[in-house]
C-alpha cells in the first residue's frame, strides 16, 4: 500500500497556487491529516490489475482534492466549527475564502485528470461530482425532517457514495480492466458502508478519536440510519421535540438503547460483504479485502 506521507508529499506539490492565501488553506487542510480512504481505494484496485501504479498517483491525488473541496464547502454550509480535531479552515480563513479555495481544489482536480488521465476518467469523475453535489443539496432541504430510509441511501450514495464510485472505477479503468464499470457500480456499496460506519460514530464515537463533537447530526437535523432503524419503536412526536433541539441528547441515548448504532454496523457488513464476495474473484485481491474490512472496523 502506497504510504500516506507520499500521498500527502504530492497533495502539496500538485497544489502550486499563484495566490498565498490559496496555498495557506491547502497547506491547513492537507496537514489536518485524514484517512485518505479513497486515493488508497483507487491505488489498491488499480494494484488488483496491474504492477505499476504510478500512472493512477496524480488522479489519487485529484479525487482527495474534491473530497477536500466537498469538506470545506460542507463546513460553509454547516457553520461547523471543529475538523479532524482543530478549527475548521472557515474558522481560520472566513466563509468567502473557503469557498474559493474548495473552488480551486475543484478547478485543480480537473486538471490533474486532464492532464494525466483520459476522456473516460474525466467522465467517471465528474459523473461523481455532479451526482455528490445534488445529493448534498437533498440532504441541505431534508434538514429537521424523518425522511424513509429509501431518501436516506439516495442522499448518501451521492453524498459519500459517488466519489468511492470513481475512486475505485479509475483505478480499474487505468489499469486497464474491462471491469471497471463493475468497479464504479460496487464502490456505491463501499461507500454506503463508510457512511453508515460515520452514522453510526455519530451517536456512539469518542469525540477524541473522531476530532469533532459526537451528535453533531442530531444537532443538525440529520436523519440517519440509527434513527431510521429504531424509528418504528418511538413516537414521530417525541421524536420531533427533540430532533435538532437542545434537548437531543436525550433522543441519541434512546436510538443507542433501542440498538440503532448496532443495526447501523450490521448493515454496513452487508453492504462491504457484497463487494467482498465480487472482489474475491480476481487474482491479488486480499490486500484490497483487507483495507474493504477496515472500512467497517474502524472506530474513527
Amino acid at each position: 500500500m502506497v504510504e500516506l506521507e507520499k500521498l500527502n508529499s504530492l497533495m502539496l506539490e500538485y497544489l502550486d497556487p499563484e495566490v498565498r492565501l490559496v496555498l495557506d488553506m491547502g497547506k491547513y487542510t492537507i496537514e489536518a491529516g485524514g484517512k485518505r480512504i479513497r486515493p488508497i481505494l483507487m491505488i489498491e484496485v488499480c494494484r488488483m490489475f496491474s504492477d505499476d501504479c504510478e500512472i493512477v498517483l496524480p488522479l489519487a491525488v485529484g479525487i482527495e482534492y474534491i473530497h477536500m473541496a466537498s469538506l470545506l464547502h460542507d463546513d460553509v454550509v454547516d457553520g461547523a466549527l471543529t475538523r479532524r480535531g482543530r478549527a475548521s479552515a472557515n474558522l481560520i480563513f472566513g466563509n468567502q475564502a473557503v469557498v474559493l479555495g474548495g473552488d480551486y481544489f475543484y478547478a485543480k482536480a480537473l486538471w490533474l485528470y486532464a492532464v494525466y488521465g483520459n476522456l473516460k476518467a474525466v467522465e467517471l469523475v465528474s459523473r461523481a461530482v455532479m451526482h455528490m453535489s445534488q445529493s448534498q443539496i437533498l440532504e441541505l432541504i431534508s434538514l429537521g425532517k424523518i425522511i424513509s430510509e429509501e431518501e436516506y441511501f439516495k442522499i448518501i450514495d451521492g453524498k459519500t457514495g459517488a466519489l468511492f464510485s470513481a475512486s475505485m472505477g479509475v483505478g480499474a479503468l487505468m489499469a486497464g480492466s474491462p471491469f471497471y464499470e463493475e468497479f464504479y457500480k460496487i464502490g456505491m456499496s463501499v461507500g454506503r458502508a463508510f457512511q453508515l460506519i460515520d452514522d453510526a460514530l455519530d451517536y456512539a464515537g469518542s469525540e477524541d478519536r473522531l476530532g469533532k463533537p459526537a451528535g453533531n447530526d442530531l444537532r443538525e437535523g440529520k436523519c440517519t440510519y440509527p434513527l431510521l432503524s429504531v424509528i418504528d419503536k418511538l413516537d414521530r412526536e417525541w421524536v420531533l421535540e427533540r430532533f435538532g433541539k437542545e434537548n437531543r441528547e436525550e433522543l441519541r441515548q434512546k436510538v443507542i438503547e433501542l440498538g440503532g448504532v448496532e443495526n447501523t454496523k450490521k448493515r454496513a457488513w452487508q453492504e462491504i460483504e457484497k463487494v467482498i464476495e465480487y472482489v474475491s474473484k480476481f487474482e491479488n485481491s486480499s490486500t484490497f479485502i483487507d483495507l474493504l474490512e477496515s472500512v467497517v472496523k474502524r472506530d474513527y
